[in-house]
């Protein structure tokens, strides 16, 4: 099975989501963080594989909003920026 990926279109996206997410959860390590970026990736593969979650819309996670989520087939990885 393809290793599946997320990446943010900008800094500032990931910083803004990274805040919200320490606010909410505490803050992360570096190993912390590369866990936390796996689990979305597998969340919301699986999440549109089944149809609960349409590209395009806001992605939240562990009820913190990722961003508006896209997908580059070319490199197989998801893609968020902040709404």
């Amino acid at each position: 099975m393809p290793e599946i990926d997320i990446e943010f279109y900008r800094g500032k996206d990931e910083e803004a989501f990274l805040t919200a997410w320490e606010e909410q959860h505490g803050t992360l390590s570096d190993e912390e963080i590369d866990q936390l970026y796996t689990d979305i990736a597998q969340a919301i593969d699986h999440q549109v594989k089944s149809g609960e979650h349409e590209l395009g819309k806001v992605f939240e996670y562990k009820s913190v909003p990722v961003g508006k989520s896209d997908y580059n087939t070319f490199h197989g990885l998801y893609l968020f920026e902040q709404a």
